[in-house]
């Protein structure tokens, strides 16, 4: 059928070992003789190298490393960026996202992914063998979160310093909370500050049973803070997990734990409540919740199948949401399982002040002006099938837009394949249904009674569990 194929390769990053400096050599005046004034570069005063290493590092991690790897001073004067802790925001990988091949090969399994610099439009493909017998379960600043297929164990990994940080296996919460494939398959985290140390939590949640868990490095096991709550969406801002609860309409400050996680309610003045959709981003420093509703007014002129309203969120007073009327330079990108914002100024083949969203039909990728207030479809000549059978190959290169709005929808890019071709399979695609479903069955837990180790972890688990209320504080 022609919807895998051989994985593109490409230039990779190397990692940080193979950076070795070596000196500066000192040209001669004979090699050079245009150069009216031969500079020094590496014995720059220490003063004017930590200003520049300062800016370096302010702009992206990936440029500090390659300013450490000109020579040996400049490496020995700026600090190394492998945080063992992952908990120093300067070293984060900000602003990088992965994009999708396209070729139905999954990125775990070349044990490659290739990334996207959203303020430069930098792309690196980066070669990761740590990434062998794992699932990329999430993403957060640029760092992945993995579960190993047979521990079950949690692992957060920066890509380009490949510094890592461990944490329990989810054998006893896939146990006793999320017990279907499904919620194995498809479990959502995400990455913030620690709450007792210095180093980072994540969080964990499902998308068919309800239950937020929480773990750090050095935790025995994975602590469940919320029985009842089932996230929407949820994504990390300044440090802090921030989700929606949809059938209590309300933003909630998910971890680290306060006495008062609600910080707003959502309006009940758009649309049908029942159609509506809610949305958190990170843009331009602010956190925002997007609330997507059904348009059912009169006869306007145009596309109008949704509605938008955009709130900015008070995450300091508990003050609750301000309306928006504006992205300005921006554009969104909303997807299921993360939602992502982006600078015309630093990407200008994106549309402005324009929000891109999934229909839900045979033309999955519209795109919604702020502005006037109509959509516009923007798949309707690439997708490649009718619901039934394939009508036409893949339609390359694919867009900026393609790849931005494929990183949306996890479930797609980890299985190498883009949304708007993908968003749903034909029935006549027996073979890759059939392909999906086993690689959704890898997260296996063994039996619990199966040796003296097994069962202390069950009784580790169900202790967890009973115990669970007075780790969470106040429970929904």
């Amino acid at each position: 059928m022609g919807y895998a194929g051989a994985k593109r390769k490409g230039a990779s990053f190397p990692p940080p070992a193979a950076c070795a400096a070596t000196p500066c050599k000192r040209p001669s005046r004979a090699a050079a003789p245009a150069m009216e004034e031969w500079r020094d570069w590496a014995s720059l005063h220490p003063d004017l190298m930590d200003l520049i290493a300062a800016r370096v590092l302010a702009a992206d991690v990936v440029d500090y490393m390659s300013l450490r790897a000109v020579c040996a001073r400049w490496r020995s004067s700026a600090p190394s960026p492998r945080d063992p802790t992952l908990r120093d925001v300067r070293f984060l990988p900000r602003g990088w996202v992965a994009l999708c091949d396209g070729d139905g090969v999954r990125p775990a399994d070349a044990c490659e992914v290739a990334f996207l610099h959203t303020a430069t439009g930098r792309c690196l493909r980066v070669r990761l063998p740590e990434l062998r017998g794992h699932r990329i379960v999430g993403f957060t600043d640029g760092l992945l979160i993995l579960i190993n297929k047979d521990t079950t164990a949690v692992r957060v990994l920066h890509p380009f310093t490949r510094a890592a940080v461990d944490l329990p296996p989810m054998a006893a919460v896939f146990t006793h909370v999320a017990k279907d494939i499904r919620s194995r398959a498809w479990m959502r985290a995400a990455v913030c500050k620690s709450q007792t140390s210095d180093s980072i939590a994540v969080v964990a949640w499902f998308p068919t049973v309800p239950g937020v868990v929480i773990a750090e490095p050095g935790f025995p096991s994975w602590l469940i803070v919320y029985h009842n709550v089932e996230l929407t969406t949820a994504v990390t801002f300044q440090g802090r997990v921030y989700g929606v609860i949809s059938n209590q309409r309300q933003v909630v400050q998910v971890y680290p734990q306060c006495p008062n996680p609600c910080i707003a309610h959502i309006p009940n003045t758009f649309g049908i409540p029942q159609t509506q959709a809610f949305f958190l981003v990170e843009c331009a420093a602010r956190l925002m919740l997007v609330l997507r509703y059904v348009y059912i007014g009169g006869n306007i002129e145009g596309y109008q199948p949704y509605g938008f309203a955009l709130f900015e969120v008070d995450t300091a007073g508990h003050g609750g949401l301000t309306p928006m009327s504006s992205l300005g330079d921006w554009a969104l990108f909303l997807g299921v399982e993360r939602c992502l914002s982006v600078s015309r100024n630093n990407l200008p083949s994106v549309t402005s002040d324009a929000i891109f969203f999934d229909t839900g039909n045979l033309y999955p990728v519209a795109m919604y002006s702020v502005n006037s207030g109509m959509c516009e479809q923007i798949s309707t000549l690439s997708i490649i099938h009718d619901f039934t059978k394939r009508i036409r190959p893949s339609v390359r290169p694919f867009t900026l837009a393609d790849h931005l709005f494929t990183f949306c929808y996890h479930r797609q890019w980890s299985r190498g394949l883009m949304f708007h071709e993908y968003h749903c399979l034909p029935t006549s695609w027996k073979e890759l249904s059939r392909k999906h479903k086993a690689q959704d069955r890898e997260v296996q837990v063994k039996s619990l009674g199966g040796s003296s180790s097994r069962s202390r972890s069950v009784k580790k688990a169900r202790c967890t569990k009973n115990n669970c209320s007075s780790a969470a504080g106040t429970t929904h």
